[in-house]
């Protein structure tokens, strides 16, 4: 089940050729709690900024896919 949350940070780096995401995020229920998951481009969507509302998915609390909410 997806988390709301909020991004406070993205940096975006390539490694090997290909676009990582570290990207620092409050859940929304936890707002002081800051927390970093690394993505592949493919697990998260286009252009990710700081302020944007999220979804998180994540197993065993490993982030597996960020959406952006609507």
């Amino acid at each position: 089940m997806a988390r709301q949350a909020v991004i406070h940070a993205v940096q975006p780096y390539d490694l090997h050729g290909i676009r990582y995401y570290a990207v620092r995020y409050a859940y929304a229920d936890e707002p002081d709690a800051l927390r970093e998951a690394r993505l592949a481009h493919d697990s998260i969507y286009a252009d990710p900024k700081a302020g944007d509302q999220i979804l998180v998915e994540a197993v065993l609390n490993i982030v597996t896919d960020i959406t952006k909410a609507e």
